[in-house]
């Protein structure tokens, strides 16, 4: 009983500081774990919780959710993507504390070291940078209504996925931002496929836009061939003109599709 009351006490501690960074007052932190109010203004004085800079905030609370997501003993797709995204900003706070020990931006950006060596490369085509990629990933996952999220759970557990839906509900739109966004994070190849060349395009106007309104990179080529590799088709139903490729694969509004049968033994090699 006694080893465990130390264990108690410093979770009780660090959920009362995240608490209280969060806006919440005293009594009802004290309330909320049931320790007396002195006992958490206490806490309060002691540790300068008014003094911590927003930086130090924002690393308690990416400490606090990253081992929550550690500790998750059955993790689901979405938690190692958050995982994945948390250890990238505190690698990008550790740049932070560095560069205000030092005051050389190369720390907080290692590239300037790099602009001045060797030759000047020509920019990588379609290349937004691990930045963008998150800011991609990030925008997507922001824009999403309730039934969208259903698309996207639905994607995370299933091979197939066969939508029957009301018309004008944002389904090319979601895709379209599904596509790329997984595409830049993985590399994997995408394939849209309509019941016209000029219908699957709209999934690319749609793609080329929303990169374009968040990072200011405008994608070109058809097809769209991604810095990491990744290459995204927008094809007819021709079936004959759609083999050889691979990749997930994206069918829109198949029933109008002439010959369904023999199109759908085609796309069933081609996607992973």
């Amino acid at each position: 009983m006694t080893a465990q009351a130390p264990i108690d006490d410093d979770q009780h501690r660090l959920s009362a500081r995240h608490l209280y960074w969060m806006g919440w007052r005293i009594a009802r932190i004290a309330e909320f774990l049931d320790l007396p109010r002195a006992t958490i203004d206490s806490w309060k004085k002691r540790d300068a919780w008014d003094e911590a800079t927003p930086t130090q905030r924002v690393e308690g609370a990416l400490e606090a959710r990253l081992v929550q997501l550690i500790w998750k003993e059955h993790k689901e797709g979405k938690d190692f993507k958050e995982i994945d995204l948390l250890g990238r900003q505190i690698e990008r706070l550790a740049r932070v504390h560095k560069y205000q020990g030092s005051g050389k931006e190369a720390d907080l950006n290692p590239n300037i070291e790099r602009r001045n060596e060797g030759p000047k490369k020509k920019p990588a085509r379609n290349d937004v940078g691990d930045e963008g990629v998150i800011q991609i990933v990030e925008a997507f996952e922001a824009s999403l209504f309730d039934y969208q999220r259903g698309w996207y759970r639905a994607g995370q557990h299933e091979r197939i996925r066969n939508l029957l839906k009301s018309r004008q509900i944002g389904a090319t739109w979601y895709f379209a931002r599904e596509a790329i966004a997984d595409a830049m994070e993985t590399g994997k190849n995408k394939i849209f496929m309509s019941a016209s060349k000029a219908q699957a395009h709209i999934f690319r106007h749609y793609i080329v836009q929303f990169v374009k309104e968040v990072t200011g990179v405008e994608l070109k080529g058809d097809p769209i061939i991604l810095a990491n590799g990744a290459e995204l088709h927008f094809l007819g139903t021709n079936a004959k003109t759609a083999q050889g490729y691979h990749g997930d694969t994206y069918l829109d509004e198949y029933f109008w599709i002439h010959g369904f049968e023999t199109f759908r033994k085609v796309t069933s090699g081609m996607a992973m």
